[in-house]
């Protein structure tokens, strides 16, 4: 290999080696400036210049204690919510409500195909007056065979006081004995007749009551006031006890059923206030705490408070929303007005004054009422900041 060739090798791979080390460097530099590594007479981040001036509103950072709530999702349901079922099985001829109907107690909700039933009622009445006719007979055969027996009680009397005087045969005597027997036999059968004729007549009458207590069925009634939540059937469905036609809820009477965590089972009280917010109405409604479930689910380990809602108009089972449960404990928090915090898009922080000098706290915080936020991270107590946070920012 000659010396030029070596040459041209050694600036070959100088060059491979340089450039890339070269722009490492560039970008290392290009980022140190960028990050202020070379700035001088900068303020610390955070730190303002100023001093706060003798007249600059400040106060103190104070906890104060406030009721403490737990929210939750409640759900509303209905104390009185009522699934109309047939009490027959038969062919549904109308159903004379639809959802969101507003019905009261008696009203028919819907009718069903007696026609079965009809013709049971019917048979059942014929079966009757022809049990009544036999009745009849066979009263009229028990007085035949009182009859019958009157007269061989007197005619044996009469045989056996001739016979005891000897002025009658023996055989005139059992003659008359016997038909006395006879007459009393037939007047026990008659008896017994009758009797059986008449416990016909009952079962046909009890017939009769079944079917027509079935045929009142034909024709559903509402048994509250009530609206109509669900028609889960149509005409020419089939109904029987084990479909739901119908659901109804009575909308004086909503609750709300919340589930709030067992570590809290101590906390919530019965008769408590509550508020409970309604998005889909925009709407915050009151209630009371009226019943706290006395078990606990395995599953989601939460406990079931209801609550009794007062002027529920507008609400339905089945809507949803946040709810405050106040509980017995207090909690402290810091409280400042809103004017005291810097927004930054979507940070916030205030103004510190401490040592002489202005400080930018970074906070977090939550709506506490109209003009005030609760402070949730950033601040102690006996901070002292600036009451117009954005006067030194």
């Amino acid at each position: 290999m000659t010396e030029a060739t070596n040459k041209t090798t050694r600036t070959l791979l100088s060059g491979r080696i340089i450039g890339p080390v070269a722009g490492v460097a560039g970008l290392l530099f290009l980022m140190m400036f960028q990050g202020g590594f070379f700035a001088t007479g900068q303020i610390t981040p955070g730190i303002s210049n100023e001093t706060p001036a003798g007249n600059v509103d400040t106060l103190k950072v104070e906890q104060t204690v406030k009721p403490d709530f737990y929210q939750a999702i409640g759900t509303v349901r209905s104390r009185n919510e009522v699934d109309i079922v047939p009490r027959i099985i038969a062919r549904i001829l109308e159903i004379k409500v639809r959802s969101g109907d507003r019905v009261k107690k008696g009203d028919v909700l819907a009718i069903l195909d007696a026609k079965d039933l009809s013709s049971v009622v019917s048979q059942g009445q014929e079966q009757l007056r022809a049990v009544t006719a036999s009745v009849g007979a066979a009263e009229e055969q028990v007085k035949a065979a009182k009859a019958a027996l009157d007269m061989a009680t007197r005619e044996l009397d009469r045989t056996r006081s001739l016979f005891e005087k000897n002025a009658a045969a023996k055989r005139d005597y059992e003659q008359s004995m016997t038909a006395f027997k006879q007459a009393e036999a037939g007047l026990q059968q008659a008896i017994q007749q009758r009797m059986a004729a008449s416990a016909q007549a009952a079962a046909a009458g009890q017939g009769i009551k079944q079917a027509e207590v079935g045929l009142g069925y034909a024709t559903v009634l509402s048994p509250i006031d009530a609206i109509v939540a669900e028609r889960l059937a149509d005409p020419g469905d089939l109904g029987n006890p084990a479909n739901v036609m119908l659901r109804l809820f009575d909308p004086e009477s909503l609750l709300l059923e919340v589930p709030v965590r067992e570590a809290l089972v101590q906390e919530v009280t019965l008769g408590a206030t509550v508020t409970y917010s309604v998005p889909a109405l925009s709407r915050t409604f009151e209630g009371s705490v009226r019943e706290i479930v006395p078990s606990v689910d395995p599953h989601s380990r939460t406990f079931l408070v209801k609550v009794c809602i007062d002027n529920s108009t507008g609400l339905m089972p089945g809507m949803f929303g946040t709810i405050k449960v106040p509980l017995k404990s207090e909690k402290k928090v810091i409280i400042i007005p809103e004017s005291a915090i810097i927004r930054t898009g979507q940070l916030e922080s205030v103004v510190e004054v401490e040592g002489g000098r202005l400080l930018r706290r970074q906070i977090r915080s939550i709506s506490a009422g109209a003009g005030v936020r609760e402070v949730v991270s950033g601040l102690m107590p006996g901070q002292m900041i600036l009451k117009n946070g954005n006067s030194r920012s």
